[in-house]
């Protein structure tokens, strides 16, 4: 029987969260799922690229995982989400076992970074969990530039590719130092006016944004957002 705590949180899900059905599966690799999700409350909603979508991935509980939808279609219902599904928290668990046809509870779109906000020419620096953020990049008219870092460079370099991001594309080995991150990221940046975007790990991000304060071409804007903290959860 579930203790008094979950049956709240059960039923403090039903007046928050919106059921949405899972249509549409495929894993992009080991570690990334693409997947569709389809429900009425998604017709009615407002979505911008780079908005985020909060998903429950366990029964008797409050706690959501954040997630960053590549696309939205308002007329059918329809969004997808790319999750990277490193680790065996509760989120990774659940895109293991789930299957088609099955129920989620949802809740979203809710403001995060507005891509619409990125002028002119745009410099992408990211790691693994900035994935769906990039593949959002592409519903906006702006020539971009990617820098990734990753634990396995060959395997994101895949993923990109599946996504259809092949082009001005860098991917470079995670690092402490963030050495070749920072450098890629200085020579990436060839046309000024430009937006800087950058998100994934803490760490970088703040490394990213004070190194670009001495590039020769430093960017018109900066946007940026933290993903996740080594030893540190619940960001969002």
């Amino acid at each position: 029987m579930p203790g008094l705590a979950e049956r709240l949180a059960d039923l403090a899900s039903g007046v928050m969260l919106d059921d949405a059905h899972v249509t549409g599966l495929s894993h992009l690799s080991p570690e990334f799922v693409r997947m569709t999700l389809s429900a009425e409350a998604f017709r009615k909603a407002t979505w911008v690229p780079g908005a985020k979508l909060q998903l429950r991935p366990r029964r008797g509980s409050m706690s959501l995982r954040t997630y960053t939808p590549t696309s939205w279609d308002a007329d059918r219902g329809v969004t997808e989400l790319v999750a990277y599904t490193h680790g065996n928290g509760p989120a990774a668990q659940w895109f293991e076992r789930v299957t088609e046809g099955q129920t989620c509870a949802v809740f979203g779109p809710r403001r995060s970074i507005d891509l619409r906000e990125a002028a002119g020419p745009v410099l992408f620096v990211g790691d693994e969990t900035s994935v769906a953020l990039a593949h959002a990049l592409r519903t906006i008219p702006a020539e971009t530039s990617y820098v990734f870092e990753a634990r396995d460079p060959l395997a994101l370099t895949d993923v990109l590719a599946q996504l259809g991001i092949t082009e001005r594309v860098a991917v470079v080995p995670k690092a402490a130092d963030r050495v070749e991150l920072l450098q890629h990221g200085h020579t990436a940046a060839v046309q000024v006016p430009y937006t800087l975007i950058v998100t994934g790990d803490a760490a970088t991000v703040h490394a990213v944004r004070r190194d670009s304060r001495g590039w020769e071409r430093k960017p018109r804007r900066v946007m940026g957002k933290a993903y996740w903290a080594e030893g540190r959860t619940g960001l969002d």
